[in-house]
């Protein structure tokens, strides 16, 4: 039970700094936005936010979301560095997340051809 509130306190401070701000503001906290809640602190929260999430979700859970999400958006290179040298231990630079683009770039692309 600890462990819900700390993820709807998490959910709520987010929130409060304006995190989901292409979301409605009456947003209320549900388990079935923990996905979006974790994506959205690693792509606009701070150090203690990532922290946090790793410390609630666990890396394996991160680890997924933040592969599916982030990792190939040539936007996050930076935070991408960041999670996977500081959080998940891997060796790598920060060229290997400059190598495309990114998802959102390419439907842009179709879309305007």
């Amino acid at each position: 039970m600890k462990i819900h509130y700390e993820k709807q306190k998490l959910f709520s401070t987010t929130k409060e700094k304006g995190l989901f701000w292409s979301y409605d503001k009456k947003i209320e906290y549900s388990p079935a936005f923990d996905p979006l809640l974790v994506e959205t602190i690693l792509k606009y929260g701070d150090f203690a936010d990532l922290r946090k999430i790793f410390s609630l979700y666990g890396k394996s859970v991160v680890e997924k979301i933040w592969k599916e999400k982030l990792i190939g958006d040539t936007r996050f290179v930076k935070v991408n560095y960041l999670v996977a040298r500081v959080f998940l231990g891997m060796d790598v630079e920060a060229g290997f997340f400059k190598g495309g683009m990114s998802d959102r770039e390419k439907k842009l692309r179709m879309s305007a051809s």
